[in-house]
């Protein structure tokens, strides 16, 4: 008797959050004001005695909500078929870099050639399936593993959004559309867009039915499907390009609309759907619901506003990204085993000499410091200053060398610290959330009080940061800060955090181009002030990550083995991540939030041969330094006299190594 209530639990709790999401979709959206209710049965079929308000209904209103609906339903039914491939319940198709590929090519047709945006789901599809190819294409030498793919999206994510800006900044005005296209806007003048998505949905739920056995049989692992004659690599590709396919389709009609591919599946499961049927369409019905109560959100801050544009994308931030911490703390994560390291050979380390390799990165950044001070363009072209030259450029270039130098070695060695925190040589500082929270903080200081106050962006920012890693130790001190628990807890806050620096930036002014420099690691704000400050706190912070050593040597070795040998695993792990935190926060507040230096810093010491946790700390932050100093050199001087942020330039070079470099990885046996 018990057995048939369990098997429709599941189901009554889906009919109850069903019921209640279109019920709250419903009064939230301007359908339910009596006036357009009274005028709804006119505007469902316009007549020619149809007043100019039904037709306004007919037009605007019903299509906004219809394409809501299918907008949801795509992006949730994509959601489930990333996750079963990846089999990860945090995943999602912008995982894959679908939307920054989208948004990249979109963005270049509008710039070259705006004609063809006639096309642009087309563009925004060839940009979305390109990404995916280059993901593909990097994880296809290690068996297309789901953690390979999850992290070779992240670069392509990183490294495209880096192009993206880049471009955005040196076009403002003629992209300042993208702003709000980035953010999801589902605005509609006509039924076309819904008439062209909805037998594309149909289709792609056609060709599902045709993977359901492989898709299944994914669940019992790679070689349980070999065993059933299946190739796990073939239907992974087949799924995620399913995915891929209607998140692109949806990008191309209503823009980048974040949360719903990853809320609505993981809202599912935890409600109790279980198979594949149940949650594909379980989570097709709740995306759908669950975009329609954001853009009904999203239309009543517009119009509370004065009418001030609110984008629906921004809206499913606001219910996807609690949703997604809820998921986090009620999720039971499979312990991480020790981590492969990205290494070289044992006979390449034993051709370097540790101290002597040592030696000629400090010798390398002396020279560094010497050519980037006296070298570069002037008001007379390019010169040579050398030490007897103008006083004025001097003062202008030595504060924001110093702060480029000790802000990539502080990122450099909080990557060290969360590569080995976290077992992941693919980790870096960026993901814990901290910067994304402190750059949040600063945005919605200056674009409320439009102040340009050095201390108060500083405190705005810091209160940021603070913020985001005290709901980091919330999240994880039931799981004794777990690295797993740390790093998803990490990237969910920087998803969410993000989601909202993207709207403030689309409903903000001319200062919005001003804060996207800053965003993406500019050291133009940095004087004197911010350098004496970095001059006292990084030594300072690389003391105690010295005082460390023996439990990063320790904790890459597995949690059983750490505790054997005598290490407190809960209060360790809180330390470190304090010390990474405050790390990433000093580089952060001074210069924005960089990309990849914490990431890449890490790496080419190990591939340098530096695997033990003091050469590899000393290395990294030589590293991370030259790599900041001369992205600094080269992002005052490449487009003189304008100027590229130096956050994006290290993007640039650090995205275009790793896009290399995991393309030659060796191939998994």
């Amino acid at each position: 008797m018990s057995q048939p209530m369990t098997r429709q639990q599941p189901w009554a709790r889906l009919t109850l959050l069903v019921l209640t999401l279109l019920a709250t979709g419903l009064l939230l959206s301007p359908l339910a004001s009596p006036d357009n209710l009274a005028r709804l049965p006119g505007a469902l079929w316009l007549s020619a005695s149809a007043s100019f308000e039904q037709a306004v209904l007919h037009y605007t209103q019903l299509p906004r909500l219809t394409m809501a609906l299918l907008t949801g339903a795509a992006l949730g039914f994509a959601g489930t078929l990333v996750q079963q491939v990846l089999r990860n319940p945090l995943a999602a198709p912008t995982t894959l870099g679908v939307a920054a590929g989208a948004q990249l090519v979109l963005g270049l047709v509008m710039l070259l050639a705006p004609a063809l945006l006639a096309w642009r789901e087309v563009w925004a599809m060839a940009g979305g399936m390109a990404a995916l190819l280059l993901v593909l294409l990097m994880g296809a030498r290690r068996g297309f593993d789901p953690l390979t793919l999850t992290l070779c999206g992240l670069i392509v994510s990183l490294y495209l959004g880096a192009i993206n800006t880049v471009i955005l900044l040196f076009n403002q005005e003629q992209l300042a559309g993208l702003f709000i296209w980035g953010a999801g806007e589902l605005s509609q003048n006509d039924w076309r867009s819904t008439l062209e998505l909805l037998p594309r949905l149909l289709a792609v739920a056609g060709v599902t039915l045709l993977l359901w056995r492989p898709l299944q049989a994914l669940d019992l692992g790679a070689e349980s499907a070999r065993s059933l004659g299946l190739s796990p690599g073939v239907t992974r590709v087949l799924a995620l390009s399913l995915a891929v396919y209607l998140t692109a389709l949806t990008v191309s009609h209503v823009g980048v609309v974040g949360f719903i591919g990853l809320a609505a599946p993981a809202i599912v499961r935890l409600l109790g759907a279980r198979t594949l049927r149940q949650r594909l369409l379980a989570s097709a019905l709740s995306g759908a619901l669950l975009c329609l109560v954001a853009d009904g959100i999203a239309q009543q801050l517009t119009m509370a506003f004065g009418y001030l544009l609110f984008p629906t994308g921004a809206a499913s931030a606001l219910i996807g990204g609690p949703v997604l911490l809820w998921v986090l703390t009620r999720t039971r994560l499979i312990p991480a085993r020790p981590s492969e390291t990205l290494s070289v050979s044992s006979a390449q380390r034993k051709t370097r000499v540790p101290l002597i390799g040592l030696a000629v990165l400090c010798l390398a950044t002396l020279a560094s410091l010497t050519v980037t001070l006296n070298l570069g363009p002037t008001w007379d072209g390019w010169q040579w200053i050398g030490l007897s030259g103008d006083p004025a450029i001097m003062a202008m270039r030595l504060p924001r060398m110093v702060t480029a130098l000790l802000a990539g070695g502080l990122l450099a060695g909080a990557g060290v610290i969360v590569q080995r925190l976290t077992r992941n040589p693919m980790a870096s500082p960026e993901l814990l959330g901290i910067s994304t929270g402190a750059a949040l903080g600063m945005v919605i200081l200056v674009l409320t009080l439009g102040t340009s106050s050095r201390p108060l962006q500083i405190l705005a920012g810091g209160l940021g940061g603070t913020l985001v890693l005290l709901t980091l130790l919330l999240l994880s001190r039931r799981n004794g800060f777990s690295p797993q628990r740390l790093l998803l807890g990490g990237i969910a806050l920087s998803a969410l955090l993000d989601a909202g620096i993207r709207m403030v930036l689309a409903m903000g002014d001319a200062q919005s181009v001003t804060l996207l420099n800053w965003l993406s690691g500019s050291t133009w704000l940095s004087g004197d002030t911010d350098a004496l400050v970095l001059l006292v706190v990084t030594p300072l912070l690389m003391l105690l990550t010295l005082l460390s050593i023996r439990w990063l040597d320790l904790l890459p070795l597995g949690d059983s083995t750490s505790q054997s040998l005598g290490l407190p695993l809960a209060p360790v792990r809180l330390a470190l991540l304090l010390l990474a935190a405050l790390m990433t926060a000093a580089a952060t507040l001074v210069v924005g939030p960089l990309s990849f230096v914490g990431l890449m810093a890490p790496h080419l010491a190990r591939l340098l041969g530096y695997q033990r946790a003091l050469p590899q700390l000393l290395a990294a932050f030589v590293i991370g330094s030259l790599l900041m100093l001369w992205a600094d050199w080269l992002a005052r001087s490449v487009v003189y006299p304008y100027e590229l942020p130096a956050g994006l330039v290290a993007t640039l070079i650090g995205g275009g190594y790793f896009l290399v470099r995991m393309m030659r990885l060796p191939a998994a046996r």
